[in-house]
C-alpha cells in the first residue's frame, strides 16, 4: 500500500501499531503487513505508514479513496466493504495526524481531574495556565504528537525524553551534588534547573563531573484502562491556551516576589526601569569611569531582530525581547535557556511603530514573565521554561503594542501603542496568575465624561496612546503614566479645547485605576510631543517632555514644585517662551 510515500519521522521516535492508542485492525495484518511491514514502518517493497509526511498532510477522504482505488504498484481495495475500510484508515491517519485532530474516546474531563488531582500530573507539568516546571509543557501537546506517541510517552516514557528535561547528576568542585535537568548545556557551561525548581548557571571550573540519566523523571502511568482512556481524551484535547483569562490558574503573588520587584538585589535590573521609581540609576561600581575603557567582549548571542531595548536580570538569567519574541539566556555565557516567539501580525492590521517590529521589553513578577505582542496582547510567560500561561487581548481592532507593561499593586498594567493612527489610548490591569481583568482607564473620554468639554466640535475623539511605561509610587500606591499626543497629531482644526488627557501625566490609583489627578503638559498639542518619561523621589515626581523641558511636581500637593527648567541649554529662547509664555496654565491641578 501507498507506494512512493516518503517516511517522516517527525520527533525520532518509532511508532509500533502495537502499542498505538488506536488497536491495530485485523486486516492491516491481513492485507497491508506484507508490504509496509508488520510495525508500519515500512519494507523493500513499500514506505513507512507511521510518521509519514504526505499522509501527515492527506485528509481522512482522501486516504480511504487511495485505499480504495490504488495507486501507482499499489493494488485497489475496492471490494472492502465501506465499514473495513474506513476502520484502515482510521488507523493510518492515526498514525500521521495529530491526537487532537482525531478525538479518542474517553471522557476529557475526568482526564482533567486525574492530571491536576489524583494523578499528580500538574505538580511537573504545566496545562491549562496551570502546573509545575519539572515536565514538559502539555498545554499544546495535542498538536504536537500523535495518538501513538501520546501512548507511547505515558506506557513508556523513557523512549521519549523531551529535549532540556534529560536528568543528570552533577559533581561540584567545592565536593557538593546537584541532581535535575540540563536545559542547556555547552562545553563549558550547564544551565540545570533543579528538581526544588530552582536554576543554575554553572561554569565548568565550578563542576567536574555531569552524568546523564538514562531514565525518565516521569513514572510509567499506573491507572486503570478507563482512567487511560480519560488521560488520554484530556491530553488530547490539549490544543495551545484560549485567548482570555484563565481563572482556575489563581493563586496568591508571594511578598518576596513583591519584595523582588520593590527592592531589587545588587546586580538586579527586574523591571524596566531597573526599579519602580523610574529612574534607572544603579549603586553597581565594578565598572566605573577609571575601568570602562578595559571592557572587552565576553560573548555573543544573535537576535533576529534590530532595535534593542532594555533587557532585564534577575538572579544571573537575563531576559531580552523582541517583536512577539521573548528570550531567557545565561547571563555570564549568552547561551539560550528558552525562547518564546508567535508570528507577527499581518501587514496592515496594525499601527506605526508596532508594525516596524518596536518592542520596549518585558516584566518580571515571581515566577512569570510578562510581554506585550506586537497585536496588542499581554502573555504571561513560566519564567523557568518559556511556557505560555494566559493571553488575553488588551483592546482590537488596529492596536499595536511596544511598551513594557508595568508591575504595580501587586497587578499587571499595560498599555497601548497606535495614537498616531486614531485609536483611543487605554491603560489595563490583571491579576498576574489569571489574567483577570481589575481595571480600566480610558485617556480619551467619552461625550459626557470628565474632560470631554476639552474636546471641542469632535464628538469622537481619539488619540492618547500610553506607549512608554509609566512608575509606581509604592508608598502611595500611585502609578503614573505619560499619555501621547492627540489624533490627527499637527492638524488641531476639528478638535478645539485642551484635548484632555493627551500629553499629560496622570495619576491613578494603583489598585482600582481610579484617576486621582492629572497634570497636562501640552493642551491642544499640534506637535506630537506627547508626554514621555517619568520618575519620583522622595519629595517629587519628575516629568520630561520631548520639547526639552522638566517639570517636578510635589508628590503630596501635586503642584508644580518649580518653574520647568530647559534640558537643551541650546534651545532657541524664543522657542521656549512660544511653549510657555506666561507658564501660568503650568500651575493648574484637577
Amino acid at each position: 500500500m501507498f507506494p512512493g510515500l516518503v517516511l517522516y519521522a517527525a520527533l525520532g521516535a518509532a511508532q509500533n501499531p502495537g502499542s498505538a492508542a488506536v488497536p491495530v485492525p485485523a486486516l492491516f495484518g491481513q492485507t497491508c503487513a506484507v508490504c509496509h511491514g508488520g510495525d508500519a514502518e515500512g519494507t523493500d517493497r513499500a514506505p513507512a505508514l507511521a510518521n509519514n509526511r504526505q499522509l501527515r498532510g492527506t485528509s481522512e477522504k482522501d486516504i480511504a479513496s487511495l485505499i480504495r482505488n490504488g495507486r501507482g504498484n499499489m493494488p485497489a481495495f475496492s471490494s472492502l466493504p465501506d465499514a473495513q475500510i474506513q476502520e484502515l484508515t482510521y488507523f493510518v491517519r492515526s498514525m500521521n495526524v495529530d491526537a487532537f485532530d482525531m478525538k479518542p474516546a474517553g471522557d476529557a474531563a475526568a482526564g482533567a481531574a486525574i492530571f491536576f488531582g489524583s494523578g499528580r500530573c500538574s505538580a511537573c507539568h504545566t496545562a491549562q495556565g496551570r502546573g509545575g516546571s519539572n515536565g514538559p509543557d502539555l498545554s499544546n501537546i495535542g498538536h504536537q504528537v500523535t495518538l501513538a506517541e501520546l501512548n507511547q510517552s505515558l506506557r513508556q516514557p523513557d523512549a521519549r525524553i523531551a529535549a532540556g528535561y534529560g536528568v543528570v547528576d552533577v559533581t561540584l568542585r567545592d565536593g557538593g551534588s546537584w541532581r535535575g535537568f540540563a536545559r542547556s548545556q555547552g562545553s563549558h557551561d550547564l544551565q540545570l534547573q533543579t528538581l526544588d525548581g530552582r536554576l543554575h548557571l554553572l561554569l565548568d571550573t565550578e563542576y567536574s563531573r555531569v552524568a546523564a540519566e538514562k531514565r525518565s523523571f516521569m513514572p510509567a502511568f499506573s491507572g486503570t484502562p478507563q482512567q487511560y482512556r480519560d488521560m488520554v481524551s484530556f491530553l488530547s484535547n490539549l490544543g495551545g491556551i484560549p485567548t482570555g483569562p484563565i481563572p482556575a490558574a489563581r493563586e496568591e503573588i508571594s511578598v518576596q516576589s513583591m519584595d523582588q520587584i520593590l527592592h531589587p538585589r545588587p546586580g538586579d535590573w527586574p523591571t524596566y526601569s531597573g526599579n519602580i521609581n523610574g529612574n534607572r540609576y544603579s549603586d553597581l561600581s565594578d565598572i566605573n569611569v577609571k575601568n570602562v575603557g578595559d571592557l572587552k567582549m565576553a560573548w555573543i548571542h544573535p537576535l533576529p531582530y534590530f532595535g534593542l531595548e532594555t533587557r532585564l536580570v534577575i538572579d544571573g538569567v537575563m531576559y531580552v525581547t523582541g517583536p512577539n519574541q521573548v528570550q531567557a539566556l545565561d547571563g555570564r555565557t549568552g547561551r539560550e535557556i528558552w525562547n518564546y516567539s508567535r508570528a507577527r501580525a499581518a501587514a496592515g492590521t496594525i499601527p506605526g511603530d508596532a508594525a516596524k517590529g518596536a518592542n520596549r521589553g518585558a516584566a518580571v513578577l515571581g515566577d512569570r514573565v510578562f510581554f506585550i505582542t506586537d497585536n496588542a496582547h499581554l502573555i504571561c510567560l513560566q519564567r523557568l521554561t518559556g511556557a505560555l500561561l494566559w493571553d488575553v487581548l488588551l483592546a482590537e481592532p488596529h492596536y499595536g503594542g511596544t511598551s513594557t507593561p508595568l508591575i504595580a499593586g501587586g497587578l499587571v498594567i499595560a498599555g497601548v501603542s497606535g495614537g498616531d493612527d486614531g485609536i483611543r489610548g487605554l491603560l489595563a490591569a490583571y491579576q498576574p496568575t489569571t489574567g483577570e481583568e481589575v481595571w480600566r482607564f480610558w485617556t480619551i473620554p467619552l461625550a459626557g465624561e470628565p474632560g470631554s468639554e476639552t474636546w471641542i466640535g469632535d464628538p469622537s475623539p481619539q488619540g492618547g496612546a500610553t506607549w512608554t511605561t509609566g512608575s509606581y509610587d509604592g508608598a502611595t500606591g500611585t502609578v503614573y503614566w505619560g499619555i501621547g499626543n492627540p489624533y490627527p497629531d499637527t492638524d488641531g482644526d476639528h478638535r478645539g479645547g485642551d484635548n484632555l488627557y493627551t500629553a499629560s501625566d496622570v495619576a491613578l490609583d494603583a489598585r482600582t485605576g481610579k484617576l486621582l489627578w492629572h497634570f497636562q503638559f501640552t493642551p491642544h498639542d499640534l506637535h506630537d510631543w506627547d508626554a514621555t518619561y517619568d520618575l519620583f523621589g522622595e519629595r517629587a515626581s519628575v516629568r520630561s517632555d520631548r520639547f526639552g523641558v522638566q517639570y517636578p511636581i510635589v508628590r503630596i500637593t501635586r503642584e508644580l514644585a518649580a518653574a520647568p527648567f530647559e534640558l537643551d541649554l541650546l534651545a532657541p529662547v524664543e522657542f521656549f517662551a512660544c511653549i510657555h509664555p506666561t507658564l501660568t496654565w503650568l500651575s493648574k491641578t484637577s
